[in-house]
């Protein structure tokens, strides 16, 4: 009699592995070992293929990650019976994800088996999966908090070593300090530091002129020294231009570690943001530190990379939105002043700010006569300006009184029409008519009782 052969079970195998699971040391090396270990020995499987997604968070949807698109659409051709996991957390680290993953792959008739928790029914793969959700849930709070005390005892908390500083020591004992080694020439990458705030603070260089002097010196960026790789999303890893650029000069300027204080948590997209400031060892002092930022807020007030100053940017206000005026280059070397409205959709009202342009040549000749009259006389533009003044407030009491005014010739007219309907429905007789009807025609001869706004 001849033996039965046991049908082939075609068994693909799913990897996934963030920088979570990395601190959890679940490596996509151990899942992939501990898998095979298990099925090497069932002549009936046959793996036909693994699918691993390697730095993908467990919250993006299984549809959406490259591996598990792949692993989903050769489900629905058919080519897959079974996927083993090693945790069921590999599918989905929220109860939607989960619910998704396995009604996708139910739906195929694909069987879902855990390495660790098995081939659950519908009933346990709900409880499992709540499970999961909670360990994540703890995970993310201990891992919280367990670097909120790393940065509060000053420790290097990871991510990018800001220039000027390097981490020493490992774990436990890892410490940002200065940066001394060479980065060109005979300058350190602390005189560099210290270098750009000098410039920026004391000299008043803009971050434009400070980028463009480093390139033509040739000095490396942070990221050209260490060769670190950058990788958009979706691309691969490429070295950077190597480039200084202003942008890069501001965010490493308006770092408030170089003056000595660590934050951690100040860049966090929470809600509830709680950061964490602890005193450390500063490469700039605090008072060049604090020069540095106000070159910044007067480069913005008065920009260093246009070949016109507009003495009014950012103090003329639209009429119509509110928004402030900045400058703009016109044809034939013409300045104008627009409404920043104009340029963008923004502000209180829908589209573009119908506000009215104003040529510099037109508007600017005239502040500046009337700051000279100041300065060579101000007791005259007070004088204006009082008259003004007084002005504006005789044309609100005009107002008054004429709102007064309308309001006592509304109130009379009324009356009449009132004594008038008495007379009509027999209320009042015709002599009594009579005195009342003069008596208002009266009233309204003399105007407002005297001493009022509006007495006549």
């Amino acid at each position: 009699m001849a033996m039965a052969v046991p049908a082939v079970r075609r068994v693909a195998l799913y990897l996934r592995v963030s920088s979570e699971d990395q601190a959890e040391r679940g490596t996509s090396r151990v899942q992939r070992a501990e898998l095979r270990r298990r099925l090497e020995s069932d002549p009936s499987v046959l793996i036909v293929g693994e699918y691993a997604d390697e730095g993908v968070s467990g919250t993006i949807p299984l549809a959406e990650r490259p591996a598990g698109a792949r692993l989903l659409a050769d489900a629905q051709r058919g080519l897959i019976d079974e996927v083993h996991v090693y945790k069921l957390d590999r599918l989905g680290r929220n109860l939607v994800g989960l619910a998704l993953a396995r009604e996708a792959l139910s739906s195929c008739s694909v069987r879902i088996i855990s390495a660790l928790e098995g081939e659950p029914d519908d009933f346990l793969f709900d409880i499992q999966s709540v499970i999961a959700v909670n360990e994540r849930r703890v995970f993310l709070r201990r891992s919280a908090d367990g670097m909120a005390e790393a940065a509060r005892q000053g420790r290097y908390t990871g991510g990018i070593v800001p220039l000027g500083f390097r981490v020493e020591g490992q774990r436990q004992t890892a410490r940002l300090v200065p940066d001394e080694t060479t980065l060109w020439a005979d300058q350190s990458a602390v005189d560099l530091v210290r270098w750009i705030y000098a410039r920026l603070g004391v000299d008043r260089w803009s971050c434009r002129r400070i980028a463009a002097e480093l390139n033509a010196r040739g000095v490396p960026t942070h990221y050209t020294r260490d060769q670190r790789l950058v990788a958009p999303k979706g691309q691969r890893a490429e070295r950077t231009q190597g480039i200084w650029r202003p942008g890069r000069i501001r965010n490493l300027v308006v770092n408030p570690v170089y003056k000595g204080r660590l934050q951690y948590g100040r860049r966090t997209s929470k809600p509830d943001p709680k950061v964490i400031d602890v005193a450390f060892g500063d490469l700039v002092t605090p008072a060049l530190w604090q020069a540095a930022q106000d070159t910044l807020v007067l480069n913005r007030a008065i920009p260093k990379n246009t070949r016109r100053r507009y003495l009014l940017r950012g103090v003329v206000r639209c009429g119509t939105c509110g928004l402030a005026y900045c400058g703009s280059q016109g044809r034939d070397d013409v300045g104008w002043y627009r409404c920043t409205g104009q340029i963008v959709e923004r502000g209180p009202i829908g589209g573009r700010c119908p506000g009215q342009s104003i040529r510099t040549d037109a508007i600017e000749p005239l502040v500046w006569a009337d700051i000279e009259r100041w300065l060579r006389d101000p007791g005259d533009v007070r004088d204006d300006l009082d008259g003004a003044a007084e002005r504006e407030a005789q044309g609100a009491i005009t107002v008054a009184e004429s709102v007064t005014l309308t309001r006592a010739i509304e109130g009379l007219e009324d009356q009449r029409r009132r004594v008038i309907a008495l007379g009509v429905r027999g209320r009042l007789t015709d002599h009594e008519l009579d005195v009342e009807l003069d008596r208002i025609a009266a009233e309204d001869r003399a105007g407002p009782p005297c001493g009022g706004p509006g007495a006549r």
